[in-house]
């Protein structure tokens, strides 16, 4: 339809010309449709002024910055403001580690942040989704920066370096509308301040809905720091990704707090420290939860025995949906999937629970290894999954329960 449509043209797609008489709708129907082609989106934003404002839209949505394109962007939006509306989602990605290049570029985009003119933040009225990825943050660059930027409504922050939990509790609170929390692989959490870090007076306090933490730091930290201050009243949908097994108890505590609103749980276990620490494990009645994921990597099969244990002392009444989302470091690993205990597992808690259907996600990338993944994803060959499928099949059938488990290829980024 593009095509035949710019075959109208008066001038060569290059040059700017009026466009071909049609519904409006039509061109916003198609120009939606190109979404996520950058390059198709550029040339139509050239072919005719009546389709600029739709396509750069699109262009202008999801914004990726770095060092080598910071000063680019500033530049863009001093010499054409209006852009800025368009930006609803916006990552921003540092770098610090050994090598001097690394140095180097976080170097670079840290004096960009501290040199952005406050205006800038006013351009982006619209911004609702922020992404921090490898930067240091302190008190003055939330001050200066990204507090300024109100609008957001999800925040990322992902190997992050915080100076001090008051960094993060400025952040947290230069946020009102903030509705979800995903925090990953924080550096020097340890040996930042205390997260008994007194609230600020006199700000509107967000009613986070859904939160994601990622590694025994976060796991912890955070979610105390929240739970301490009554602010997880709201949360009806919280992550945690490879909790040390020696960390169950304090994060079935945390369970216990969040369990009168919590209505979905996604949970992955990591190696465990020593026998020792499941001597005597208790499981938290989450008597309101509906949806329940259980992550599962063959490359860490030591810990699958250990969940399907906890499984069998779960209590989840309201529960209608179970999905065990496995993470195939191969396919040689791929075969060796339980499934006869996942099976067994299911099956026990659909004699307790309301349970209408399981589902099995399978895929070669863990979500929980970053926001945006630089290398393209992997796939394991089609027959692998066909043969994963057949073997969860006859195991979940020997159950009784055929009808109700689904296998779903997850698509890799």
């Amino acid at each position: 339809m593009l095509m035949a449509a710019s075959d109208t043209l008066d001038g060569p797609c290059g040059e700017m010309s009026p466009a071909p008489i049609l519904p409006p709708e039509i061109w916003d129907c198609v120009l939606d449709h190109l979404h996520d082609d950058k390059p198709s989106l550029r040339q139509c934003s050239l072919s005719a002024r009546d389709w600029r404002p739709r396509a750069q839209h699109h262009l202008f949505r999801s914004i990726y910055i770095d060092w080598s394109t910071c000063d680019a962007f500033t530049r863009l939006l001093q010499s054409n403001p209006s852009l800025g509306s368009h930006v609803a989602n916006m990552e921003i990605e540092g770098a610090f580690g050994f090598f001097s290049l690394d140095r180097l570029h976080g170097i670079t985009l840290d004096k960009w942040l501290r040199a952005t003119p406050a205006t800038l933040s006013h351009l982006l009225g619209n911004l609702t989704k922020l992404d921090l990825a490898l930067i240091t943050i302190d008190v003055e660059l939330v001050r200066c920066v990204f507090g300024s930027l109100t609008t957001v409504t999800q925040l990322t922050l992902y190997a992050c370096a915080l100076t001090s939990f008051d960094a993060f509790v400025e952040l947290f609170f230069s946020y009102p509308n903030l509705k979800r929390l995903n925090i990953a692989w924080i550096q020097e959490w340890e040996t930042s301040q205390s997260q008994d870090a007194p609230l600020p007076q006199g700000v509107v306090v967000p009613q986070l809905e859904a939160a994601v933490f990622t590694s025994t730091r976060d796991n912890l930290k955070v979610p105390r720091w929240l739970i301490s201050h009554g602010l997880h009243r709201s949360i009806h949908t919280i992550t945690f990704w490879r909790v040390e097994w020696q960390h169950f108890s304090a994060i079935s505590l945390l369970l216990s707090a969040l369990a009168p609103t919590l209505r979905s749980l996604r949970v992955g276990w990591d190696h465990a420290a020593t026998p020792d620490d499941w001597s005597h494990p208790v499981m938290t009645p989450l008597p309101h939860l509906t949806s329940l994921t259980v992550d599962f990597s063959t490359g860490r099969a030591v810990t699958i025995p250990y969940t399907l244990f906890l499984l069998s002392r779960l209590s989840v009444p309201a529960l209608h949906t179970l999905t065990f989302a496995i993470t195939c470091k191969d396919a040689a690993t791929a075969q060796e999937v339980p499934w006869a205990r996942l099976a067994e597992a299911s099956a026990r808690i659909a004699r307790t629970a309301r349970l209408r259907r399981v589902v099995v996600n399978a895929g070669v990338r863990d979500e929980a290894d970053g926001v945006n993944p630089v290398f393209p994803g992997r796939q394991l060959p089609l027959e692998i999954y066909e043969l994963m499928e057949a073997r969860m099949l006859d195991a979940f059938v020997a159950q009784g329960l055929g009808r109700m488990v689904s296998f779903v290829v997850r698509g890799e980024v």
